[in-house]
C-alpha cells in the first residue's frame, strides 16, 4: 500500500472517514451507494510545502460531493477499480491509465466504485497559478482550468505520472516529503507542478505552446552568472527567471538551445564542479558533509549519487586520491 508508513487513518465508520478526510481536504458529502462490499476507508498522507501526496481507498461503492474545492487542485491517479468524475465539464469514467484532475473553482461530484483506490496529488491553487504565470511570463486574469481527464496514453502525461509515482516511492523512504531540506522539497514540488502544467491540456496550453520565444543569449549568459554567484543558496528556476525578468519557459528554452541543459541541470553541474574542486584540496573525510552543504546540495545521499554519476568515483574516493 503506497505511503504505508504515513497512515492518517483506517476506519470502517463512514462518518469518521468523512470527518478526517474533510480535515485535510474540504467539507464534503460522503455516502454509500449500496451495502455490498466492505466499507474500509484508508488514507495515507505525506505533506510538503505546497503539495501533499495521498493514497485513498474506500472499499465500498461511495458517492463523494465536495462541491468546489476552493483552495487546491486535486490530481487523481487510479491504481485499481473505477470512478465516475464530474468536474462541471461532463462525466469522465476513470480507471488505471486514465485519471482526473479537479479544478478548485468548479463543482465536483464523484462516485468511487467498489474496489477503487487512487494516488492523489493535492496542489495549492495559489502556488499552481503562480508557477503558471512564471511559465507564460505574465499575469493571468483567471485561474488555470484543466481538462478533467488525465490520459496516460499521451506520452508526456504518462512520463509525468511516472515521476509522480517515483515521488511516492521516495516519500516512502523519507527522501522527500519529510523533515529535511526545504530547498530539495521546494524543487521537487516546483517540478511536479510545472510538469503537470506543461503536459495536461488546459486553457493556457496555447500560451505555453505558441506564445513563448526563446531567451536571447544575453539572458542565458546573465542567468549563468547568477547561478555562479548563488549556487550555494536555495534558488529555484522561478527565481532565476525573475532575476532575468523573463518567463520560466523562455529561460528553459534558451538554456536548452544554447547549452543542451535545463537551468536546474546547469545549476546541479555547477555545484558538482565546485564540490570536485573543493574535495581535491581538502585532507579530512570529515569535510565531505560540509562541502555538500557549501555547494548547495540539501541531501547528502543525493549529492553522493550525482557526484559518482558525474565523476565515476565517490566524494570519499576523490578526497582520498588527492591527499
Amino acid at each position: 500500500m503506497p505511503l504505508g508508513q504515513n497512515l492518517l487513518f483506517q476506519s470502517s465508520d463512514l462518518d469518521e472517514a468523512r470527518a478526517i478526510v474533510a480535515g485535510k481536504f474540504c467539507d464534503h458529502r460522503l455516502d454509500r451507494v449500496s451495502h455490498s462490499g466492505q466499507f474500509d476507508a484508508v488514507h495515507n498522507r505525506a505533506e510538503g510545502q505546497a503539495t501533499s501526496l495521498n493514497y485513498i481507498q474506500y472499499g465500498a461503492d461511495v458517492e463523494i460531493e465536495p462541491g468546489e474545492l476552493g483552495s487546491f487542485y486535486l490530481v487523481q491517479i487510479p491504481l485499481a477499480g473505477h470512478a465516475m468524475i464530474d468536474n462541471s465539464a461532463g462525466e469522465v469514467e476513470t480507471g488505471p491509465g486514465l485519471g482526473s484532475v479537479l479544478n478548485p473553482h468548479r463543482h465536483t461530484a464523484m462516485r468511487w466504485r467498489e474496489g477503487c483506490s487512487q494516488l492523489l496529488l493535492q496542489i495549492n491553487a495559489g502556488q499552481l497559478n503562480r508557477v503558471a504565470e512564471g511559465l507564460v511570463g505574465r499575469s493571468l486574469s483567471r485561474p488555470v482550468t484543466f481538462q478533467t481527464a488525465v490520459d496516460q496514453r499521451q506520452t508526456d502525461v504518462d512520463c509525468w505520472v511516472r515521476k509522480l509515482r517515483t515521488c511516492f516511492s521516495l516519500a516512502e523512504k523519507e527522501a522527500i516529503y519529510a523533515k529535511g531540506s526545504q530547498h530539495t522539497q521546494a524543487l521537487v514540488e516546483e517540478q511536479l507542478i510545472e510538469g503537470f502544467l506543461l503536459c495536461q491540456p488546459s486553457d493556457i496550453s496555447v500560451l505555453l505552446a505558441d506564445g513563448v520565444t526563446q531567451a536571447e543569449n544575453v539572458h542565458v549568459r546573465r542567468a549563468m552568472q547568477y547561478i555562479h554567484s548563488n549556487f550555494d543558496k536555495a534558488i529555484t528556476v522561478g527565481e532565476i527567471a525573475e532575476h532575468q525578468q523573463i518567463s520560466v519557459r523562455s529561460l528553459q528554452l534558451g538554456f536548452k538551445a544554447e547549452l543542451g541543459l535545463t537551468p536546474m541541470q546547469y545549476l546541479r553541474e555547477t555545484r558538482l564542479r565546485q564540490a570536485y574542486a573543493l574535495l581535491r584540496t581538502r585532507s579530512s573525510t570529515g569535510m565531505i558533509g560540509d562541502i555538500c552543504e557549501q555547494v548547495g546540495f540539501g541531501h547528502f545521499g543525493r549529492f553522493s549519487v550525482e557526484y559518482k554519476r558525474r565523476y565515476g568515483e565517490s566524494p570519499h574516493e576523490t578526497l582520498q586520491n588527492h591527499q
